[in-house]
């Protein structure tokens, strides 16, 4: 009887550190773009879009926003303005990212303290002709650090430029949930 009772007891706690790591880890909240509806049905914005458009230019607004990650969000939305079916091109376009807010943890304070570091953030402006919307993500987790976070912010500025070409954007896409 004993022996049953410390497997039960045993099972229970495994299952309560599991379900506690996994909270732990999905520290990372990602946004739809907020496209405005009136830019959202304009034809003439969608055949131009269709066409495609340049790499995105940062500007990090006064932050401290490291080469590396403007290079993580750069290269994330050129590779889901692929997927959605947006051409990137030098004659595209002109896309504009201005950072809003930024904040990033230590990798070390990230890995030792987790979700008691605070969290790394992102909030920025996507401009294009005469629309715009804002992109958000942050990250909590021991694991995800300003990287995923800026790579979720690409993600997310080539699907508000999809949204506004008119594009359908696919169901199955590297973003922050998925990587959970």
């Amino acid at each position: 009887m004993k022996n049953e009772e410390y497997r039960m007891k045993t099972k229970t706690l495994g299952s309560a550190a599991l379900a506690g790591l996994l909270l732990v880890l999905a520290g990372c909240a990602a946004t739809k773009p907020d496209v405005d509806a009136s830019h959202a049905n304009d034809s003439t914005l969608r055949t131009t879009l269709k066409q495609g458009v340049a790499e995105p230019t940062i500007d990090a607004n006064g932050k401290e926003v490291s080469a590396a990650v403007k290079a993580r969000l750069i290269e994330a939305f050129d590779k889901q303005a692929a997927k959605d079916g947006i051409a990137v091109s030098p004659t595209g376009v002109p896309v504009s990212i201005t950072i809003e807010e930024y904040s990033k943890r230590s990798t070390a304070a990230r890995i030792m303290l987790g979700v008691m570091a605070g969290r790394d953030h992102i909030k920025a402006q996507v401009k294009l002709l005469d629309a715009s919307y804002q992109v958000e993500d942050s990250a909590h987790s021991t694991v995800n650090g300003i990287g995923v976070v800026a790579e979720d912010v690409g993600i997310e500025a080539a699907n508000g430029v999809a949204e506004l070409a008119g594009v359908p954007i696919p169901t199955e896409q590297t973003t922050a949930s998925s990587r959970q």
